[in-house]
């Protein structure tokens, strides 16, 4: 290990040293690129170079003192706050008023929604920003395409880091594994997912009509001794659920199927007290398959989808106009989930249908 350079302190007794400290930074002379040491009933402060004699004296008025070589370590610079700390002096001050607000961390996989037109130029720098801003990340990805298709599956491109798209992500008490090029995963879901499971009961038996690669499924089974259908058409994200299922200790039971939520709503008729509907694009439009799924009784419903401004309101009419053509339902709760587009968000509502 490198011994620090040998620099020039100013030694003086401990019962002193605050009456010290001050006369040295009154004179300009503190070094505080080194570190005050503290030893032996002694301070040792450095300076920036040996103090010239008029300057011994002035600060002998403090307290008896002698200057001396030492060797002190060297003070690291303190840890940046932000990537914005990161890239200053990197970047035009343009660009770095540029830099994304926010972006999804999966596993150890950071995936940049986009980049506005004054940081695309340095994407690069951005990318190993983050990486060295967060140390467990290995991959940096950014999505160049809307999440489109049946299996809502982002278009992702490298741009720092190992090339690949699986990791293991951990929430709230789960871990799953996602392959974030086969299936969708949005680890800002996670809030809402733990919201959903604290709201089952033991004994309930629910029915997850897009439950991906098992979030929704795993997180209600762990916590709760009930029974859950988790239905996807894609079948890379119900491999990936049958994997997650056996890494997880479960209390409940989760049936994984593979196939289209509305042509299994009649085989599992009258089944569920609850059902779970993220599918934001196109959830109001399986309603009718929901609400088939739920007992005579009636029971809950969590639906997630798109909202232009104002967000619950338009989420609430949207909702009414499609709910009140399948039966009658009490509106419990509706929150804004997080923003997905300019002027576009994506807000849950939960609705307790009533008995047919």
């Amino acid at each position: 290990m490198n011994q620090p350079e040998c620099c020039f302190c100013i030694r003086t007794g401990r019962e002193t040293g605050e009456l010290v400290r001050r006369a040295i930074m009154a004179l300009g002379l503190l070094d505080r690129t080194r570190e005050i040491i503290s030893e032996g009933g002694f301070v040792y402060f450095p300076v920036t170079r040996r103090p010239e004699q008029n300057e011994i004296e002035a600060i002998s008025k403090a307290g008896e003192v002698s200057v001396e070589p030492r060797r002190l370590p060297e003070i690291s610079p303190p840890c940046p706050k932000s990537i914005e700390e990161f890239l200053q002096g990197k970047m035009p001050q343009d660009a770095l008023r540029s830099l994304p607000k926010s972006y999804d961390i999966v596993g150890d996989i950071i995936v940049i929604e986009r980049l506005l037109p004054g940081a695309e130029p340095y994407r690069k720098e951005i990318a190993e920003a983050l990486l060295r801003f967060h140390k467990s990340a290995k991959t940096v990805l950014l999505k160049t395409g809307k999440v489109d298709g049946p299996y809502r599956i982002p278009v992702l491109e490298l741009l720092a880091g190992e090339d690949r798209r699986e990791t293991v992500h951990s929430e709230y008490g789960i871990r799953l594994r996602v392959d974030l090029s086969k299936a969708y995963f949005s680890p800002r879901l996670g809030f809402e997912r733990n919201r959903v499971a604290d709201l089952v009961k033991d004994g309930e038996t629910v029915v997850d009509m897009f439950a991906g690669v098992g979030p929704f499924s795993i997180m209600i089974a762990k916590r709760h001794r009930s029974r859950v259908f988790a239905i996807d058409i894609n079948p890379d994200a119900v491999k990936m659920m049958q994997y997650n299922l056996s890494i997880n200790r479960l209390k409940g039971e989760v049936t994984p199927i593979c196939g289209d939520a509305s042509a299994l709503s009649s085989k599992l008729q009258g089944t569920a007290d609850r059902v779970i509907m993220n599918l934001p694009a196109q959830s109001l439009e399986f309603l009718g398959a929901a609400r088939q799924f739920l007992k005579r009784s009636g029971g809950a419903v969590h639906v997630y989808l798109f909202s232009g401004p104002p967000p619950t309101e338009s989420a609430i009419r949207k909702f009414a106009e499609k709910a009140s053509r399948v039966g009658e339902y009490e509106l419990v709760n509706c929150r804004v989930v997080k923003p997905t587009a300019p002027r576009e968000w994506i807000v849950s509502i939960d609705a307790q249908f009533k008995q047919l």
